[in-house]
């Protein structure tokens, strides 16, 4: 089973500079914004959410205080600021995708995640609507499937995409900060478990017969 980190890789980074870290971490602003048109074009299944992405750590020794995010060309430079949790709006500026910006990160490369956050007013620390799951997995798609190899492009687009897998084999997972102890989604009387590893859970985005309206309550070892 692969996380929705592993499903979408990242290619590896040219070396640029910011504020004298070498090879800081980064995302190609045009992949970014190819996210931002997957939201609208599938804004339906979370009509009452905004595109936000939070940065996570790859790694425990990952210090996250202090990231300093900003949208960089030849033509302009500018900061993005983070709310709490390093949750961020990317800008929409086309001047800036037509000079092919960047976005980088005063983090060595490799050392964060850059995740779609798609919350809904039915969200909470440990509820996560089906809707805003199926939506975070086709941004995170539509981003990241440029950077992987064509060979396993190819071959995951002819199951269907990670959000639509025609094979049961084929899965996407969330990552979450806590071990999770149990899994259960729900809607209109309906339950059932949801298969859960470590900090990750696996809810059944291709299937059907879950409205995105279903809820899946997460919970969490605290020791």
């Amino acid at each position: 089973m692969a996380t929705d980190e592993e499903v979408a890789g990242e290619a590896a980074p040219a070396a640029v500079n910011v504020k004298g870290i070498r090879d800081p971490d980064w995302k190609a602003y045009s992949a970014m914004l190819k996210g931002v048109e997957r939201f609208a074009e599938k804004h339906a299944l979370a009509p009452a959410a905004e595109l936000r992405f939070i940065l996570t750590p790859r790694h425990a020794d990952v210090d996250m205080r202090a990231l300093q995010l900003r949208l960089e060309s030849d033509a302009a430079s500018a900061v993005i600021p983070l709310s709490e949790g390093n949750i961020f709006v990317l800008p929409v500026d086309q001047a800036q995708a037509d000079a092919k910006a960047e976005l980088t990160l005063n983090r060595k490369t490799g050392s964060v995640r850059w995740i779609p956050y798609v919350r809904s007013a039915a969200s909470s620390e440990t509820r996560r609507r089906l809707g805003d799951l199926r939506l975070t997995c086709e941004v995170h798609w539509a981003i990241d499937k440029g950077t992987l190899p064509f060979a396993m492009r190819t071959a995951m687009g002819a199951l269907g995409g990670p959000c639509n897998f025609v094979s049961e084999k084929g899965t996407y997972s969330f990552a979450e900060p806590q071990r999770i102890r149990s899994a259960m989604i729900s809607f209109n009387g309906k339950s059932q478990p949801v298969p859960f590893s470590g900090t990750s859970f696996t809810p059944p985005l291709r299937d059907k017969q879950w409205s995105d309206d279903s809820v899946i309550e997460l919970q969490f070892n605290h020791d």
